[in-house]
């Protein structure tokens, strides 16, 4: 049986944007066994893809762990792989992995990189602990997903969700404050919404607790499900909301992928990560995010809530 390895560590919008390709290698492998190297919190969304047999939990440590290190290589050789599909695409993986493999592999074995410009690299190993001939060759780009209909969640909290309302991502990565929308405009936005009787609901975690709260505090009809779903929730909950607005972070991602329309405000500096879902709307800032207004989203928001006889 074919052995396939594939390297996704993270972040979260960028496994997610990798599930298609995942799908489409499971698709040209139907008979191969696969094993995941991942971060420890996506090995959830991973599990419900009913394709990974194995799981190499690589959470980023440093190179200069040694114990660490050789832990993974060790798994890495154990795993006998055929195959490598390389989607994080960063020195780590390149000089910890590649050449890790390329000297401890017990046999020849082919090394993909990259999703959209592709390259295989053939690694001939005449001799066990050899370290190789490589040839490098480009290949065909690996695909995209458009949906996440596979995912689901416990809903624990689903209860407590209304009729009728808009989903709101006003957090991201705390080392990026860039990608935060100003949480007055949030608040201005969720009040327009109260207006017409449709609320709004909150996720997020505890580090966006107070940005959350002061939304909240907006509008009457607001609901908090701050540290009430997990990631696995998010599809579930984009497609009963009316839509999404969110940052530039996973969980939009998610919302996207899930179908429904989803609205992702950005700065200028991260077009590269535009949502791809079939009902997304990105709307770029030519400078900070703030010069998106509160007008600008309304105007795309204001037909799909028509639409919707919201």
């Amino acid at each position: 049986m074919e052995k396939i390895l594939i390297i996704k560590l993270g972040a979260l919008g960028d496994f997610v944007l990798a599930i298609g390709s995942m799908q489409n290698i499971k698709a040209a492998h139907p008979n191969a066994e696969f094993t995941l190297m991942t971060g420890a919190p996506f090995v959830s969304i991973a599990k419900q893809m009913n394709m990974f047999s194995h799981y190499i939990i690589d959470n980023r440590e440093s190179l200069l762990n040694i114990p660490y290190t050789l832990r993974l290589a060790k798994e890495v050789r154990a795993g006998d792989f055929d195959k490598v599909y390389d989607f994080q695409i960063v020195s780590r993986t390149k000089y910890r992995y590649f050449y890790a493999m390329r000297l401890l592999s017990r046999k020849s074995f082919i090394w993909h990189t990259g999703m959209k410009n592709v390259t295989e690299y053939h690694i001939e190993k005449k001799h066990p602990l050899s370290f190789g001939k490589c040839t490098k060759i480009p290949a065909k780009p690996c695909g995209k997903i458009t949906d996440l209909s596979f995912l689901h969640g416990e809903n624990k909290y689903f209860h407590e969700l209304p009729e009728r309302f808009v989903l709101f991502i006003p957090g991201c990565s705390p080392n990026h404050p860039h990608k935060r929308w100003p949480v007055g405009y949030f608040s201005e936005l969720a009040a327009r919404l109260a207006k017409r009787n449709i609320s709004v609901v909150l996720i997020g975690t505890k580090t966006e607790e107070e940005e959350i709260k002061a939304i909240a505090e907006a509008s009457p009809l607001a609901v908090n499900m701050i540290n009430k779903t997990s990631l696995l929730d998010i599809p579930d909950l984009a497609r009963l909301a009316i839509a999404s607005v969110g940052n530039d972070t996973g969980p939009s991602h998610i919302a996207s992928l899930s179908g429904m329309p989803t609205i992702a405000i950005y700065d200028n500096r991260t077009k590269q990560g535009a949502l791809t879902g079939p009902r997304s709307i990105n709307l770029v800032s030519p400078d900070t995010i703030d010069k998106i207004t509160v007008d600008h989203v309304w105007e795309k928001l204001l037909p799909i809530l028509e639409k919707a006889g919201a």
